[in-house]
């Protein structure tokens, strides 16, 4: 088939075959062929559409590989692209005889050069596919295949893996066989060998792939060199929604080849009794640690399980006292609306890192003070109010927009300002008003509402106060962390990962400001 270089893509004389969405070849193949095309693999597709419902164009974007045929002949390129069909997104490879659309500028390549015009050409149409990363990247692939409901290991040898092969990318596959093998695998690690660690799991495997670095005695060469990611394949897939927009592995693979590498930012959290664990999510005490934690027996039904934790927390309307103090950096929701639309745009630092950006600022502090709630070492540090953290319901920081799948809880969160976003909520606001809240999670717009305090620091303090007989959770990242005092600070733009568009997914947080300030106005 005739297919023309333009400026979306490539223009194709003619149209790709139709194909049924139940078509039993795009499940059964597994391997390429050169001619006309062949389905390598699939995946469902329900954000991505690389060729939308034109049979005619292979956009840019969705090109994997491109090289000289076999054959020699001077104008022909062997071309592995993602299709999407129905609703599933596969791999495809066909040959095309390459030619100058009339709107491209690369007319002057086309000769009757044989060998030179063929690698010319695929150069040129792999520069335009891969604009914003690196083709042909050597992949760290670590799999949990206990995650979620034991789907990582299927998931990635369907949906993901043909993807990066297409890609050419060189791949080393390690299967994690226990609690914690992440973090040693990324503590031990010949990190030269690689560019890209990919986790197919849930947000564990990334936790501790992050740790694992951090313990290297080389981790600003670490985290200088290696990019971290997920492709959803576990029960929490955060890192993918807030970065690559999907939970669909097929379409998050893609995202990962084509993205752009952002820095952004880690925190560091401390206790007065072991090491510093650094979290790239969240920290949570109260309700969404205790359905999170306290429903890992259900971790087989998937996310449901924390739906139904939530519910069955704020049905209890137990309370979690402590004393949280704070260095702010935004203290209400307009002072954060405004640092949100000043600091929405900043690039990345893209300057290498050295020791010094791991030094912590507070950290010192804390394990020299005998008595925890005295903040009078800590200049700009604030107590929240006494009597809201006595009926504490939650306190929730982190650093990324979605905590899971329809959950926008930090909707103004930021990759690399060097803040985090801090919600707190009082169960004195009572059953209706805390579920209307929760409701209206998957907008963001909870945090308009008069129920629930979010801010914006740059570090807290939490000391949790158990009631006689209770043990509640803590949680980091999803994992559980001991019951005890602990303080958190911000580590500026530290992780290498992938984000289309080089930014989080898009949460909508100033529209519902302007909808909110424009329904003020009309009361």
């Amino acid at each position: 088939m005739k297919a023309y270089i333009e400026t979306e893509g490539l223009v194709l004389k003619g149209q790709l075959p139709q194909l049924d969405d139940e078509e039993n070849d795009l499940d059964m193949a597994s391997t390429m062929c050169c001619v006309p095309f062949a389905a390598v693999a699939v995946g469902k597709g329900e954000n991505f559409d690389p060729i939308a419902s034109d049979r005619s164009l292979i956009p840019y974007k969705s090109i994997l590989w491109s090289e000289p045929t076999e054959s020699g002949v001077f104008d022909e390129l062997e071309v592995s692209y993602a299709r999407k069909v129905g609703h599933k997104t596969g791999v495809f490879t066909s040959v095309f005889t390459i030619a100058a659309g009339p709107k491209s500028s690369e007319s002057s390549l086309i000769s009757s050069t044989v060998t030179d015009d063929s690698i010319i050409l695929s150069e040129k149409l792999m520069a335009r596919a891969y604009p914003d990363s690196k083709p042909g990247v050597s992949v760290l692939v670590l799999i949990n295949p206990h995650g979620g409901k034991g789907l990582s290991l299927k998931i990635y040898n369907k949906e993901v893996e043909p993807f990066l092969r297409a890609a050419h990318c060189n791949l080393t596959v390690i299967k994690t066989k226990y609690s914690g093998h992440a973090t040693d695998i990324a503590e031990e690690m010949d990190i030269d060998k690689f560019d890209l660690i990919l986790c197919a799991s849930g947000d564990g495997i990334p936790h501790e792939v992050i740790n694992g670095l951090y313990k290297r005695s080389d981790r600003a060469k670490a985290f200088n060199k290696l990019v971290i990611t997920q492709v959803p394949a576990g029960s929490g897939n955060a890192l993918s929604r807030s970065c690559l927009g999907t939970l669909e592995p097929s379409d998050a693979v893609l995202e990962i080849l084509k993205g752009v590498t952002v820095r952004t930012d880690l925190m560091a959290v401390c206790s007065q009794d072991q090491p510093v664990i650094v979290s790239f999510l969240s920290q949570t005490y109260g309700i969404i640690a205790q359905a999170d934690i306290g429903t890992e027996w259900m971790r087989w039904i998937g996310e449901s399980r924390f739906d139904i934790g939530v519910l069955s927390q704020v049905l209890s309307g137990r309370s979690y006292p402590c004393t949280i103090a704070v260095k702010y950096i935004a203290r209400t929701i307009e002072e954060l609306s405004d640092y949100y639309r000043i600091h929405m745009n900043d690039a990345s630092n893209d300057a290498d890192l050295d020791d010094d950006a791991f030094e912590l600022k507070y950290n010192d502090v804390f394990q020299e003070t005998d008595d925890l709630c005295d903040i009078s070492n800590l200049p700009g540090w604030e107590k929240l109010d006494d009597e809201l953290c006595s009926n504490m319901g939650l306190l929730y920081s982190g650093k990324m927009p979605y905590v899971s799948k329809d959950t926008n809880f930090f909707p103004a969160a930021l990759p690399h300002d060097g803040s985090m976003d801090i919600v707190v909520t009082d169960v004195r606001a009572g059953f209706f008003k805390t579920v209307d809240a929760l409701l209206s999670l998957d907008k963001g717009l909870h945090v308009w509402t008069e129920e629930v305090t979010h801010s914006k620091v740059e570090a807290f303090r939490v000391i949790p106060r158990a009631k006689p007989g209770q043990l509640p959770f803590i949680s980091v990242d999803g994992e559980n962390f001991p019951f005890q005092p602990f303080q958190v600070e911000i580590m500026r733009g530290l992780m290498k990962t992938v984000m289309r568009d080089g930014s989080y997914t898009e949460t909508g947080f100033l529209d519902n400001h302007r909808r909110m300030q424009l329904d003020s106005t009309t009361l």
